[in-house]
C-alpha cells in the first residue's frame, strides 16, 4: 500500500488537502494558492483542516508521506556520495558503505512487505479446487 492508496480512501476534501499540504500532485510543478485550494474543496476557511491536522488520522498519513520522501532523499544522498566515493574521497567511501547497509535493510523490509502482498493475492485468487 502506498500513500496514494491511503489518500484514495479519504473523503474528497481531505484527499485534496493532503495533496495540497505535501505537494503530492501527480504534476509536482503544480502550485496552488490557499484561495484556489479552498475553492476546489468548496470551503471558506482552512479551520477544519487545521483542526484535522491535530488528529491521529492526519499524523499517520503525514508519517507515510515523510517516509516516502525519506526514501527519495536516501536515493539522492546515495547518488551524491557515490559520485564522491568513486573519485576517491575517503569519507565518502565510508559513508557509501554505511548507506549501502541502510539500503539493504530497507530492501529487506520492502521484500517482506511485497511478500505479504503476494501471499495475500495468492490466498485470495478466487479459484475453486
Amino acid at each position: 500500500m502506498n500513500i496514494y492508496d491511503v489518500i484514495a480512501k479519504l473523503p474528497f476534501p481531505k484527499q485534496q488537502y493532503i495533496k495540497y499540504r505535501f505537494n503530492l500532485w501527480y504534476d509536482t510543478n503544480k502550485t496552488m494558492t490557499e484561495e484556489e485550494f479552498l475553492k476546489t474543496v468548496n470551503k471558506k476557511t482552512m479551520n477544519s483542516f487545521h483542526k484535522w491536522e491535530r488528529t491521529d488520522e492526519f499524523k499517520n498519513i503525514a508519517s507515510m508521506v515523510l517516509a516516502t520522501k525519506t526514501a527519495q532523499d536516501l536515493i539522492d544522498m546515495y547518488e551524491a556520495v557515490r559520485d564522491k566515493a568513486v573519485k576517491g574521497d575517503e569519507k565518502s567511501v565510508k559513508l557509501l558503505l554505511t548507506l549501502q547497509k541502510e539500503i539493504e535493510q530497507h530492501k529487506q523490509q520492502a521484500l517482506k512487505a511485497f511478500g505479504n502482498i503476494v501471499e495475500q493475492e495468492e490466498e485470495d485468487d478466487d479459484l475453486e479446487l
